[in-house]
């Protein structure tokens, strides 16, 4: 008897599949039955039955998929698992630079307090300037007399009403503004006689159930959410009382400018202190660096499982590299150390950019707190070294097809060898062979054959084509590429 009973297919998923096995076991089952009209109301229900078997299997899969850091594809999915990890992501980070002001002359002296606004030109991609506020009151000298500050992208908002508690457990009110720069989230409760500013905790799980403490979190938008406790982890703001939120707005590649692009102060509150002008008449301000735009999906893939990992503590050398990748800011990290006690991490800022003093004291303070005692932690940026390849003595030769532009072929192979050494392909502690680089240029379409006589570091002899090694804290870029003889071809 159990030679009767058919195999199941438990891959047959789909609407084929489904309406196949159906009819396989309607002719078992029926076998005076006769599905070979489409009109036929049994075979109108078999493809009915297919189809909705179809579309669970599709929503089973999704659900599947969607519970995993790996396959999950919705925004809203990377977060929450990303939450279940005890990792917040971050919404971006702002660009820091300094601004150098001036007084009239003649003219007194000028106090430019905090949070004093100056911005960029129109930029059309954002359809506005870029704001940045500066960081503390700084008193220009009277007369002409010139003082310097450092600014913070972003626009501060202060006590802005976000909603009404319900005195509820686990009440959550949405920021109206994004996005919110990371850390930048301060809440008040209204009370009887004055406001109240509750404390900023990362986990409500680490509250007592009386501490008046809250959490932030993202949604699939980008929107900040600020989440109480339920008195057993922090206290329930009571029934009634008004909640306020002050925060900064702002962080993103956006932020990252030239020196001089800031160049006007948006106030007009402040007469007689303008941004200083250099001798042609460029604003004194600096280039603006460190902004970051909020992770990515590949990202949160990415760090969510470094923090579970480590645990919230840095005890292997790849605990430190991992939780420094996880500060905001850092696209790249290697911690080195020749004795237990002593560790140092190098880090890279956004697009391959030097960290900010802002960055570097991020990480420090992170890493620091979690590490072991009697451990001391230093953080740096890297060293950057061109590597070179030809010289005029020894020029690499590069034959092109027949029917090829030379020129052509010459401009297709440096930017290989720019791209072979730009950002997205380097790391901390390289090794780049002979044959990486044959590889590159050969690789481009019309070179026929490729001589390759010198490649070496800039910093090392100009001879030979021996491996360009790179110490811990060391990051290639290309160096020069001008020594190039081209033959064959056509021009």
């Amino acid at each position: 008897m159990a030679s009767d009973i058919p195999a199941i297919d438990y891959t047959s998923r789909d609407y084929e599949g489904f309406k196949s096995s159906l009819l396989d076991f309607a002719a078992r089952a029926f076998p005076q039955w006769n599905p070979s009209s489409e009109g036929d109301f049994g075979v109108l229900l078999v493809e009915l039955f297919s189809y909705l078997g179809d579309s669970l299997s599709y929503y089973g899969d999704r659900l599947q998929q969607e519970s995993y850091l790996p396959t999950a594809t919705q925004r809203l999915s990377l977060l929450q698992i990303a939450e279940l990890l005890g990792y917040h992501p971050s919404n971006g980070v702002p660009a820091t630079g300094t601004v150098t002001f001036q007084t009239a002359n003649p003219g007194p002296a000028v106090t430019v307090p905090a949070l004093t606004q100056v911005v960029t030109d129109f930029i059309d991609s954002i359809d506005s300037p870029v704001t940045y506020e500066t960081d503390m009151d700084v008193t220009v000298p009277q007369n002409g007399g010139t003082a310097s500050v450092t600014v913070t992208q972003g626009v501060t908002r202060s006590q802005v009403n976000v909603g009404t508690s319900t005195g509820l457990p686990v009440q959550e009110f949405r920021l109206p503004d994004t996005p919110v720069i990371n850390g930048t989230v301060h809440v008040f409760v209204d009370g009887v006689s004055a406001l109240s500013e509750w404390t900023f905790i990362e986990f409500l799980v680490d509250a007592d159930p009386e501490d008046r403490v809250f959490t932030t979190f993202l949604d699939e938008s980008g929107a900040t959410w600020i989440r109480f406790g339920d008195n057993l982890n922090g206290a329930i703001p009571t029934n009634q009382l008004t909640i306020y939120a002050s925060y900064r707005v702002g962080g993103g590649a956006i932020g990252n400018v030239n020196a001089g692009v800031v160049n006007a102060i948006a106030s007009s509150a402040l007469p007689g202190v303008t941004i200083a002008l250099d001798a042609g008449g460029n604003s004194i301000t600096s280039a603006m660096v460190g902004g970051a735009n909020a992770e990515t999906n590949d990202q949160i893939r990415a760090n969510a499982p470094r923090v579970f990992r480590t645990q919230d503590r840095c005890v292997t050398i790849q605990d430190f590299t991992d939780l420094a990748l996880t500060v905001p800011g850092v696209v790249r990290a290697n911690a080195v150390a020749s004795t237990f006690t002593s560790i140092s991490v190098y880090i890279i800022g956004p697009d391959g950019g030097t960290p900010s003093s802002k960055a570097l004291n991020a990480v420090q303070a992170a890493l620091q707190d979690k590490a072991l005692a009697g451990t001391s932690v230093t953080v740096a940026g890297p060293t950057v070294v061109a590597v070179n390849i030809g010289n005029a003595a020894n020029p690499v030769v590069v034959e092109c097809w027949p029917r090829f532009s030379r020129a052509a072929v010459l401009h297709d192979v440096q930017q290989a060898l720019k791209n072979m050494l730009g950002f997205a392909n380097v790391d901390f502690g390289m090794r780049l062979t002979l044959s990486d680089f044959y590889k590159t240029i050969l690789a481009v379409d019309g070179v026929r054959y490729a001589s390759i006589q010198m490649v070496a570091r800039a910093d090392a002899a100009q001879t030979g084509t021996a491996d360009a090694v790179f110490r811990a804290w060391e990051i290639p870029k290309v160096g020069d590429i001008s020594h190039i003889t081209m033959t064959g071809g056509i021009g």
